[in-house]
């Protein structure tokens, strides 16, 4: 199997666990050890699209981790927590004036376009190779440096109360939603912190295509998107069957198709996904 699932991820389940998951499935199934991987990390408390590669398509983590992604999230006003979500500790808390929706939509604008912000102290980021949330679970103070990302489009959705509100965001791939929510209540002059979030799109990945796991647990080929069908979304680079046993031995290939991903066909038939850089193509994910 080499290809992707769109999974639902469950509030509550890490995205590893979700991968343990799903691989313990797939040896089940097939008899054999399945290599396995998500494509891009949700918070435990998050839900949405989660993307799994399965196979050789475990090569392309890369190329979806700078891919587009939207979310629906709820930012709380009036406290903080250390975590910037619900999980954590409350740290501070102050009285919320009475704001209207024109007072949101205009600290949601001052955020659209490039924008620095600085990660979480419990996230996944590296300090010295050791995961920041380690290091601030233990009480040890760490300073974050700030990530320029870019947020596409941002605007409010509804009221929850005059303390919460939910909104709708397209950003860059490294865009931490719960840092958004702290600065997004910076700008308003209150402390603020994230209480739900759904991503709804990861790429080409969309809500609307995801299955369940239960899904995948009654029928392995539920949801799951080949490395070819994926292919048919790109560029094609077609070369005669003389060309198989030079891809087979990693030699690159000279291409005149613009830089990126393409679909790489070697005597009339699917070999595998291949990414042209500088004029020159080498494979990144074969159909084996």
């Amino acid at each position: 199997m080499n290809g992707f699932y769109n999974v639902i991820k469950p509030i509550g389940w890490t995205s590893s666990d979700l991968v343990v998951k799903i691989r313990g499935i797939l040896r089940k199934r097939t008899g054999n050890k399945v290599k396995i991987g998500h494509l891009g990390t949700l918070d435990p408390l998050a839900t949405g699209v989660l993307g799994v590669a399965v196979g050789s398509a475990t090569k392309l983590f890369d190329h979806f981790l700078t891919k587009r992604k939207t979310y629906i999230a709820t930012c709380v006003l009036g406290k903080s927590t250390d975590t910037l979500d619900s999980a954590g500790q409350v740290t501070e808390v102050a009285p919320v004036p009475i704001l209207s929706d024109d007072d949101l939509r205009e600290a949601l604008s001052r955020f659209r376009g490039e924008i620095s912000q600085i990660p979480p102290l419990y996230s996944a980021k590296s300090v010295d190779g050791t995961r920041a949330y380690r290091l601030a679970s233990k009480g040890v103070e760490i300073v974050l440096k700030p990530c320029t990302v870019t947020i596409y489009s941002i605007e409010l959705l509804s009221r929850e109360s005059n303390d919460a509100f939910r909104f709708l965001v397209e950003c860059s791939g490294g865009t931490y939603i719960r840092s958004l929510c702290r600065d997004l209540g910076m700008a308003l002059g209150l402390p603020a912190y994230m209480s739900a979030l759904e991503r709804t799109r990861n790429g080409m990945m969309r809500v609307e295509d995801a299955v369940t796991l239960e899904r995948i647990e009654a029928d392995i080929s539920d949801g799951f998107v080949t490395l070819e069908t994926f292919g048919k979304t790109l560029e094609t680079a077609d070369f005669s069957e003389e060309y198989r046993f030079k891809f087979d031995n990693g030699v690159k290939q000279p291409s005149s198709l613009p830089n990126g991903l393409v679909r790489v066909i070697v005597g009339g038939g699917f070999y595998g996904i291949g990414q042209v850089a500088d004029g020159e193509i080498r494979m990144i994910a074969r159909d084996l």
